[in-house]
């Protein structure tokens, strides 16, 4: 399924990405990048949507603290409630780097990033969302198994950590970027990836 996610808003080109083939656009819960004006211009487009939520610089080992996963579970989800996203879909968190790339057992992943991931969705099941996550292929891979992501969105980065072994299992895959605010995805299960 032809895709794509957006770090800026999209307004006034709904139906363009529509009429060009795309069914679904990638939003970041934050008010400088998404807002409900946009949100309704892309349902009248028939374009569906998934939710992101980065805020800050998780391209580190030291972003991921407990009381960080809880900070964003709960802006995300007072975001997302905002912007009449339903329960029971998800917020992607986001893994922006490639940790344990050489330690295929991930303790950091299996560590300070797990207990992270841990509080954000404590923080995004009462307002009933769900926990998914963006990153490498050992991020997606270690998070979904362990039941701490519903779906696994694999990062662009090919070099990164079992990209190749993930990408079977990937819910939605990051394709090259289509311009300086938009990477192109392929929506490999859409009916696994939390779409509304």
């Amino acid at each position: 399924m032809k895709a794509l996610d957006s770090s800026s808003k999209t307004t006034g080109q709904a139906q363009h990405l529509a009429n060009a083939g795309y069914i679904a656009v990638g939003i970041y819960l934050r008010p400088d990048r998404c807002d409900a004006a946009m949100i309704a211009e892309l349902r009248n487009a028939t374009l569906q949507v998934w939710s992101i939520y980065e805020k800050g610089y998780p391209i580190r080992d030291d972003y991921f603290t407990v009381n960080q996963g809880t900070v964003d579970g709960h802006a995300a989800a007072a975001y997302a409630q905002s912007l009449g996203q339903p329960a029971g879909t998800q917020i992607y968190a986001t893994v922006d780097y490639d940790p344990d790339d050489s330690d295929a057992t991930g303790p950091t992943i299996n560590g300070r990033i797990s207990d992270y991931m841990m509080a954000f969705q404590a923080a995004i099941q009462p307002a009933g969302y769900v926990s998914s996550v963006y990153g490498s292929g050992r991020t997606c891979r270690i998070l979904t198994s362990k039941g701490l992501a519903q779906t696994g969105w694999l990062a662009q980065s090919t070099g990164f950590a079992e990209y190749q072994q993930f990408k079977p299992n990937a819910g939605i895959v990051q394709l090259p970027a289509i311009n300086n605010s938009w990477d192109g995805n392929d929506i490999v299960f859409p009916a696994a990836v939390g779409l509304w």
